[in-house]
């Protein structure tokens, strides 16, 4: 009887521990909800405009008041932000807390991708939407109130190609033609036809019909665009390309305002269907180093362009080769060259006397468009 009497004291004792520790951790997954846990700093309407050249710059400074749970317990933070007025549907975490801090620092490398994410437009102060989550163990989630944080994002995003003028992607959102962006100058190599009524429009959003650049919005802009690329016409104002069909590279520069096109016979590397031109007159002066050469690009049979910002006064010269190095050696050609063979030569070059008789440019300080019609034997500049 007694050792009955022993197994149920036993048997109560186990249950009641089991059943306390049920309890406790029933405590601690219950998240009181109290509105004092919430963002301190920085102030709703708050921004920052980052820097690419200090990302490890602080962007976002955060504290906020703790989140309040039934027991004492290890609480994580995130950090996270959204477009404005999607009610977080899609999230961007920029950290996660989880030694009990609440603060943190986001730095303006952290901060620049997601704001773009999250509807940010380059170079122009953008809303987005910050807010802290805490969680135990994944569960029990609680929520500050978001707060407005104004950002001026540096880059851009890749852009979208659509439209009949460009096949591979045509008319709809199932196969739009991506440009990937590198320091705000965005890049695809595809086919672009010149079939008739032929056109196609740039969006800066994938699906989003209303997020189109038609080619009024570029010339309203100040963009210098090449002699191949023109306005469709179409009542909706694309852009038409008038060269052969064929597969072509696009330049999209953000940075000098130009959009230029050429043939393409290469995905990546030295494009040998271009020529090239060097000097003082030209964005990388009289050198080979890196990306200094400017590409003079092959539009039409024969037909070569380059759009650059020139420089008053200076001097350069145009090589028909690139072999990737140093290439003083490939065949170049000087003003001489030029006038010799027949060329009839915009006023706005003139010979350098320079000793080699190097072109010198005497128009305005500027982005222009220079086009080697080697056809009809032109030399213009605009």
């Amino acid at each position: 009887m007694k050792n009955i009497l022993k197994s149920f004291v036993l048997l109560f004792a186990l249950t009641s521990l089991v059943s306390c520790e049920d309890e406790s951790d029933k405590l601690i997954l219950e998240a009181k909800n109290d509105p004092s846990f919430r963002i301190i700093t920085p102030a709703d309407g708050e921004g920052i405009v980052l820097v690419e050249a200090t990302p490890n710059n602080a962007a976002l400074t955060l504290n906020w008041a703790p989140a309040q749970y039934s027991v004492t317990t290890a609480v994580t933070y995130e950090v996270q932000i959204a477009k404005v007025n999607t009610d977080f549907a899609v999230p961007f975490t920029l950290s996660s807390i989880t030694n009990g801090a609440t603060n943190t620092v986001i730095t303006m490398g952290q901060l620049n991708t997601p704001a773009l994410l999250c509807g940010g437009v380059p170079f122009v102060s953008t809303p987005i939407e910050v807010r802290i989550k805490a969680s135990v163990a994944g569960t029990q989630e609680q929520y500050t109130s978001p707060i407005i944080f104004n950002v001026t994002a540096y880059g851009c995003l890749s852009q979208y190609l659509v439209g009949s003028g460009v096949p591979d992607a045509g008319w709809g959102w199932s196969t739009p033609v991506s440009m990937i962006c590198d320091n705000n100058i965005l890049t695809v190599r595809t086919t672009f036809a010149n079939n008739g009524n032929d056109s196609f429009r740039i969006f800066t959003e994938n699906g989003n019909w209303n997020s189109g650049r038609n080619y009024p919005f570029y010339t309203n802009n100040g963009y210098k665009i090449s002699s191949v690329l023109v306005n469709a016409n179409d009542g909706d104002q694309n852009f038409k390309f008038n060269g052969a069909t064929g597969v072509h590279k696009i330049i999209v520069n953000e940075v000098n305002k130009s959009i230029s096109i050429g043939r393409s016979s290469v995905v990546s590397g030295i494009e040998p269907l271009s020529h090239w031109l060097v000097g003082a007159a030209t964005p990388g002066g009289w050198s080979w180093a890196g990306n200094n050469e400017s590409e003079c690009r092959l539009i039409n049979t024969g037909v070569y362009e380059s759009i650059i910002q020139m420089n008053n006064g200076e001097t350069f010269r145009l090589w028909t080769a690139n072999n990737g190095g140093d290439s003083w050696g490939e065949e170049n050609r000087n003003y001489s060259w030029y006038v010799t063979n027949g060329y009839t030569i915009d006023s706005e070059l003139i010979n350098g006397l320079d000793g080699d008789s190097n072109f010198r440019y005497v128009g305005p300080t500027a982005v222009r468009r220079i086009i080697f019609d080697n056809v009809n034997k032109v030399i213009t500049v605009d």
